[in-house]
């Protein structure tokens, strides 16, 4: 029997049709909103803070904010520089965390418009928020994976659906997707395999999947318990290629021709210093094993390489015998911690 997480994951395109049905075509009201704002401020916590990193990349290159990304415990600290000039987008699946209500009524108190991103149109993200986009993903049981692409798409529309080309992309994202699905599992078997013998494990991303780098490390370590590490090819060698040791598996993400070829060059190195490399990119490699996704533009193909992923933490989580649809520790609703929780 399949898990709830597994049919969670194979909705995603069905998903992103509704996303870009629904709010592509608002693409270009969207913008003139933004166009009326000189500051920018992405936030949220846990998977919906990694879609507002993956998204960052299209409002660079097509926004014209750049925006300023903050985990929401830390807005204490910008609360004091936001003035009416500023637009903060809240991301927030269940719009009812401790962080979203109480810097949500902080932001109405300044007279400082925000935005809500939430899949609960009765959250009280929802009803605050002034312009409200819901994910439209329905109950998801387990790690966010369909409500944690519905957030990036929505950015992605925010950022740049204004852009003809980006549009013409952005259609073609729900078939990406359902390729990916139907072709990269076989591949993913060989890496789910060496995973139940390690402890430690490290993903990096090239350009715009460095940041989807961390959406997969964090959904490791939800499903798996293995200790997974998410980050860029050239912070890993900054520093934390030392931890490098014979049989360490990494696994590399790549889109595009030129970030491929920096994925190869630093996977052979590391192949070289004893690391076991696995390449995940979307054209085929005879150099390492490699999980080959969909082509797509490189802004945004962390919707596409969010898919092997997901299956990944899914699979090894089966494999070891785990309770993939439930949590030890974790609520879906994240508030506080009680006293007694806090003890011992």
């Amino acid at each position: 029997m399949n898990t709830a997480m597994w049919q969670e994951i194979h909705h995603q395109p069905e998903v992103a049709e509704k996303i870009l049905e629904e709010y592509l075509p608002k693409a270009d009201y969207y913008r003139g909103l933004l166009l009326e704002k000189k500051k920018l401020i992405l936030t949220g916590i846990g998977a919906s803070l990694n879609a507002c990193y993956m998204a960052r990349y299209a409002f660079l290159k097509y926004g014209n904010l750049a925006p300023q990304i903050i985990q929401s415990d830390e807005l204490p600290y910008v609360l004091p520089g936001i003035d009416r000039d500023t637009l903060v987008i809240f991301v927030s699946q269940s719009g009812e965390s401790y962080e979203t209500k109480l810097f949500g009524q902080k932001l109405k108190e300044q007279g400082v418009e925000f935005w809500g991103i939430t899949n609960d149109a009765s959250s009280s993200l929802a009803r605050h928020a002034k312009e409200v986009l819901l994910l439209h993903s329905g109950r998801e049981i387990s790690s966010a994976t369909k409500t944690n692409l519905a957030s990036l798409l929505i950015l992605y529309i925010l950022a740049a659906g204004y852009d003809v080309q980006v549009q013409a992309e952005l259609k073609r994202l729900p078939g990406l997707i359902q390729k990916t699905l139907e072709g990269c599992m076989e591949r993913l078997s060989p890496l789910a395999e060496k995973l139940l013998e390690t402890e430690q494990f490290y993903i990096l991303g090239t350009g715009a999947n460095a940041a989807a780098a961390l959406e997969g490390a964090l959904m490791m370590k939800e499903k798996t318990f293995i200790h997974t590490a998410g980050t860029s090819i050239s912070d890993f060698r900054h520093g934390a290629v030392e931890v490098v040791e014979k049989g360490l598996p990494i696994l590399l993400l790549a889109s595009g021709e030129e970030n491929r070829e920096r994925a190869l060059g630093h996977g052979e190195y590391l192949k070289r210093i004893g690391a076991d490399v696995t390449l995940c990119m979307d054209q085929e490699s005879q150099a390492l094993p490699t999980i080959r996704v969909e082509a797509c533009m490189e802004v945004l193909s962390p919707a596409v390489f969010l898919i092997p992923l997901q299956l990944l933490a899914e699979r090894v989580a089966v494999k070891k015998g785990l309770d993939v649809d439930g949590f030890r520790y974790l609520s879906k609703v994240v508030d506080t911690y009680t006293k007694d929780d806090c003890a011992g």
